[in-house]
């Protein structure tokens, strides 16, 4: 039941990133850029064959994300195998980091490095088709990840906590992330009813993280986890 809760919550990190702040905005340029249709407005919004292509496009975009996402998790898995036997110790580190990364998202705390971005300059022309597509979706996923660094570090620091499990976590967080790209692809929508809300959600989200450090520093996921079942009946797919 626990794994499933992180799961869960693994997901759940996904998605935040994705409405960060610092990243939402971009997403209908990136869209147009590697399928050639416009969030904008005109005549291909319109069209079923601009909607496909723009999907198509969107789906090799997230597998190059999710390719780096989950690369970065089998790091973090081989990291947390070393230090099994350090599992408590893990941990203790672990709750803290994603109790200070919480506070940072939430604005308590400040760090322009930390939620800086390192764009990459992409060519005028984006080249070899849904290769390409591939391509700029790991440029996207290594560009723009200190940007949702505190996210992405709490998701990576529970994969350590439990590597066992920890792939599954990043595949989960992937799949977060990519869910809402795919489906701004296929809606072709603007994003500018959710773009006021961002940073109230980012602050939000700061809390939960903070919430899940201290579950993870106190060892108390196992008595969240057995509420959320008594509450909700839900015991695991």
């Amino acid at each position: 039941m626990g794994a499933h809760i992180s799961l869960w919550l693994a997901f759940g990190a996904g998605l935040l990133s994705f409405i960060s702040p610092c990243t939402l905005p971009l997403f209908p340029s990136y869209i147009g850029y590697i399928s050639g249709v416009s969030l904008t407005g005109g005549n291909n919004v319109h069209q079923q064959g601009a909607r496909r292509r723009a999907f198509v496009h969107a789906l090799w975009f997230c597998v190059g994300l999710s390719f780096l996402f989950v690369t970065l998790g089998f790091g973090a898995t081989a990291l947390g195998t070393v230090l099994r036997e350090y599992r408590g110790e893990v941990r203790l580190v672990g709750g803290a980091l994603v109790i200070v990364l919480g506070l940072f998202m939430a604005g308590v705390l400040k760090s322009g490095w930390l939620m800086q971005e390192r764009r990459m300059h992409l060519p005028a022309v984006k080249p070899l088709g849904y290769l390409g597509s591939v391509l700029v979706g790991v440029a996207f996923g290594a560009g723009w990840t200190p940007c949702i660094g505190p996210i992405l570090a709490a998701v990576l620091t529970m994969v350590i906590a439990h590597p066992d499990v920890g792939k599954w976590y990043m595949i989960a967080y992937a799949i977060g992330f990519s869910i809402p790209f795919l489906v701004l692809a296929v809606t072709l929508s603007s994003l500018r009813p959710v773009l006021k809300y961002t940073e109230v959600i980012a602050k939000v989200g700061g809390w939960l993280l903070v919430l899940m450090g201290v579950l993870l520093f106190t060892n108390k996921m196992a008595v969240i986890t057995i509420w959320i079942q008594q509450v909700t009946g839900f015991s695991g797919f």
